[in-house]
């Protein structure tokens, strides 16, 4: 996957689940992390 295209869709899941507190937090994080909160939040998103 692009870079680009899962770091915007990141931010898109980031408002969907704003509830979890988790974008306080985002700046932080080094693209590892981002990954890790993506994928936590695909499968969310798909459950």
């Amino acid at each position: 996957m692009n870079g680009a295209t899962w770091l915007d869709e990141l931010n898109g899941l980031l408002a969907r689940f704003f509830g979890l507190g988790i974008g306080a937090d985002i700046a932080a994080m080094g693209l590892c992390e981002l990954w890790g909160v993506y994928c936590f939040l695909r499968r969310m998103a798909d459950a």
